[in-house]
């Protein structure tokens, strides 16, 4: 994979804040979702495109450590880092980051490819090559 580190950044959106004021825990996994998405796609992987083939890439695991929570209309950035683990999996190490570089919340993601017709996992290299075509 080309792009090892990626960064995204953004900022809270009035709806992702709940009752107490604060961002749902939830929000945080759509959080890194968006990160990895955009980093495949700095990477020649539109995930549309690959479902079309016949392959889909599936979060298999997550992992998080929240350490401070998020308010309406804050700033904040992701900095998103892959390896690949195996012939499997790529596992995305993920902190979001508030204010001068404060972590607020970590996770540790793993993502498969599946063959959608067989439902069974394939290489992650399936998705480079499938990708170029």
């Amino acid at each position: 994979m080309n792009l090892k580190i990626f960064t995204w950044s953004s900022q809270v959106r009035a709806y992702e804040v709940d009752a107490q004021g604060i961002v749902n825990n939830a929000q945080y996994l759509s959080y890194f979702d968006n990160a990895r998405t955009l980093q495949l796609m700095a990477c020649g992987i539109n995930w549309v495109e690959l479902s079309h083939k016949g392959f889909n890439l599936i979060l298999a695991r997550a992992e998080i450590q929240f350490i401070k929570s998020l308010k309406a209309f804050q700033s904040f950035h992701i900095v998103s880092e892959v390896e690949q683990r195996g012939k499997l999996r790529l596992i995305f190490h993920q902190t979001l980051f508030v204010d001068n570089d404060t972590p607020a919340c970590k996770g540790i993601n793993t993502v498969v490819c599946v063959d959608n017709q067989r439902n069974k996992p394939v290489a992650i290299d399936t998705i480079f090559s499938v990708a170029s075509q």
